[in-house]
């Protein structure tokens, strides 16, 4: 499995929230990260989200927002540097850009999403200290369920949320 694959899996078991819609070429979808969640005491965000589910200790719940903390600014100006780049290379392509200079552009894009994705990864890593192995393995199976749920949209062309 590459590193890429593996910190995306990593990323995701630990990633709640919804997705953010990005303007890009081909308009990806951006996880919220658990980072960027604003709400204090509440590392999932949302009512019923996957932390509920695992019973968080208080301890743990502190420890998290503290994680979060730590990370928010940087997982932020890193998602911010990518958005712009993608819009810089949209405008290339409608303007008079050559195929050079859009490479360059696009490589800068790849080596941005780079830096996000080790930001959440390190992220991530730091969270994952914080559960149990019990809290892990469930955390796991509600990460599978998710996927599964997914890609049952997807394949129905329904759209992910």
């Amino acid at each position: 499995m590459s590193i890429r694959r593996l910190s995306a899996v990593a990323f995701l078991m630990l990633t709640l929230g919804s997705a953010t819609a990005a303007t890009a070429v081909s308009n990806p979808v951006e996880p919220q990260t658990i980072a960027q969640n604003q709400r204090p005491n509440r590392p999932g965000g949302k009512e019923g989200g996957m932390f509920d589910k695992l019973n968080l200790s208080a301890d743990q719940k502190q420890k998290m927002q503290a994680v979060r903390d730590r990370y928010k600014d940087q997982v932020s100006q890193r998602m911010q540097a990518v958005r712009q780049a993608r819009q810089e290379l949209e405008t290339m392509m409608a303007g008079t850009a050559n195929a050079s200079q859009m490479r360059e552009k696009h490589r800068q894009i790849i080596g941005l999403r780079q830096q996000l994705e080790e930001v959440q990864f390190e992220s991530t890593l730091a969270m994952r200290e914080l559960l149990t192995p019990e809290q892990r393995s469930q955390l796991a199976q509600m990460m599978q369920q998710r996927r599964q749920t997914a890609k049952n949209r997807m394949q129905n062309g329904q759209k992910p949320q």
